[in-house]
């Protein structure tokens, strides 16, 4: 029924940790395109208040304690050390275009 839907071609990314990556691109013209789609990176004017590594307050390891991006490490390695049966679970696209986005093969690296 997705063929037939004119969706199966379609590739989403669920986090989660619903981790708001759109607070540290909101409003900022990246000059990047997608990985996947080679598709340029449109800039939001919805003007979200944007939150990065750096941005103040910072932890005393230097990172923004606002900021959810740089989270993920300290996640997975907290949920490892807190259940000795913890594992992860991914869905791969049949053509496996998760693996050639950089940030979803450093995830799996880090899990």
């Amino acid at each position: 029924w997705l063929m037939r839907a004119g969706t199966f071609d379609r590739v989403y990314w669920i986090c989660a940790f619903s981790v708001n990556q759109h607070t540290s691109i909101c409003g900022t013209p990246s000059g990047f395109c997608d990985s996947a789609t080679g598709a340029p990176h449109r800039v939001c004017d919805c003007g979200a208040a944007r939150f990065h590594n750096s941005t103040p307050p910072l932890r005393s390891d230097g990172a923004s304690i606002l900021c959810e991006m740089n989270k993920f490490d300290d996640m997975m390695a907290f949920l490892a050390a807190s259940d000795d049966s913890f594992s992860e679970v991914i869905a791969v696209d049949p053509d496996f275009t998760l693996f050639s986005r950089a940030w979803c093969v450093a995830e799996l690296a880090e899990a």
